[in-house]
């Protein structure tokens, strides 16, 4: 990607997710190359309906060719009546859990699309939802079934299912770092969430569900898109999504908690390098994060560009590839994330090093758990 359409990319995504015109002097001029380039580039990232919303703030001037214009306002409309789909089902959801009595806490998603200034212009995924009583776990699992919905195979910390076209994961935890004194962290830092009943409550499109706490929501939003980085790479939504969830809560924190948080996880540096990276490109002020920003460091600009390259969660990597089958595609992106490790370890070293080892672990499990 040539700088101009990097430059006017990002004034855009800035101009979408701080609900501020973008400059309009950068895009008189601008050809309709750079905007194909700029159309693929959000399309790949997750967030082209954040391009359109940018684009809007222009006059009309200085916007793209109505043809480019036309098709994305059509790729907003999608997404729009996708999250009014998502909202839908999730308080069907809602509804049939709480008629069984099975409690549950949303996770990312459709929680995180209220942090936009449109929160139905963030490109949806799944509906997660953390169950996390055992009991209402195998409940919630079991009433799909009998509903006959399309069930996958338990993956280690969840259960998926396809209703009406949208994919719903039933947590039993909520993540996986298969490193045991992180995981025995976790359940730790969970555990005592639950016995204290510290979940909040949001509002959804008029549905109330319980989300985690925000100084542990923080942490947990940051370590689902390190997660992802760190073995495939990770998108520009994802990262935006834990960039505003700072900034939307910043005052409602105590950030010391989250700081601790990082340290006990041994992610303080990981976390510090993404807030600079935030800073540096996204326009996030530094005050929201409880950690020494440096937007001049050593690893913000290669973060950036492992962003801008992989796409949302890494697709973009394997997007032109080709596999004789399923156990070929597995290989193929072991040996792509074990050649990453050796590249990337510095960042966080006990969770990367040890990555090629956890993958082959995690799926020797899956493999005899059938």
């Amino acid at each position: 990607m040539n700088e101009q359409a990097l430059s006017l990319f990002l004034e855009l995504l800035r101009s979408a997710i701080w609900n501020k015109p973008a400059v309009e002097e950068l895009f008189q001029g601008a050809g309709s190359s750079v905007w194909e380039e700029l159309f693929n580039l959000a399309n790949s990232q997750g967030v082209i309906a954040l391009l359109y919303d940018g684009i809007m703030t222009l006059p009309a001037a200085c916007r793209p060719e109505k043809k480019l214009l036309y098709k994305l306002f059509l790729k907003t409309e999608a997404i729009e009546r996708l999250n009014r789909k998502l909202n839908e089902e999730l308080k069907h959801l809602a509804a049939a859990y709480d008629r069984m009595g099975c409690s549950f806490v949303l996770l990312k998603g459709q929680g995180n699309a209220t942090l936009y200034p449109r929160p139905e212009h963030r490109s949806p995924g799944d509906i997660d939802l953390f169950l996390y009583r055992k009991e209402d776990y195998w409940r919630a699992n079991e009433w799909a079934r009998r509903k006959g919905y399309k069930m996958d195979a338990e993956n280690i910390h969840h259960r998926s299912f396809d209703i009406n076209g949208v994919h719903v994961e039933n947590h039993k935890k909520i993540s996986y770092f298969g490193i045991r004194r992180y995981d025995r962290l976790l359940e730790s830092e969970i555990g005592e969430i639950i016995r204290n009943n510290r979940f909040v409550e949001l509002e959804i499109d008029d549905l109330k569900v319980a989300v985690l706490p925000p100084e542990f929501n923080a942490f947990y939003i940051f370590y689902h898109l390190f997660h992802h980085f760190i073995h495939l790479g990770v998108g520009l939504r994802q990262f935006c999504d834990w960039v505003l969830f700072m900034h939307a809560y910043s005052e409602r924190m105590e950030k010391a908690v989250i700081a601790e948080l990082a340290r006990e996880f041994d992610l303080s540096e990981a976390i510090a390098l993404f807030a600079s990276v935030a800073v540096k490109y996204l326009g996030a002020r530094p005050e929201v994060f409880p950690f020494t920003v440096d937007p001049e460091g050593s690893w913000v600009d290669m973060v950036m560009d492992d962003i801008l390259k992989g796409g949302n969660f890494g697709y973009t990597t394997f997007e032109k590839s080709s596999y004789r089958g399923k156990w070929d595609a597995k290989w193929h992106r072991f040996t792509y994330s074990a050649a990453r490790t050796r590249r990337i370890s510095a960042i966080a070293p006990h969770h990367i090093n040890r990555l090629p080892v956890i993958k082959i672990v995690t799926n020797l499990k899956l493999l005899f758990n059938k």
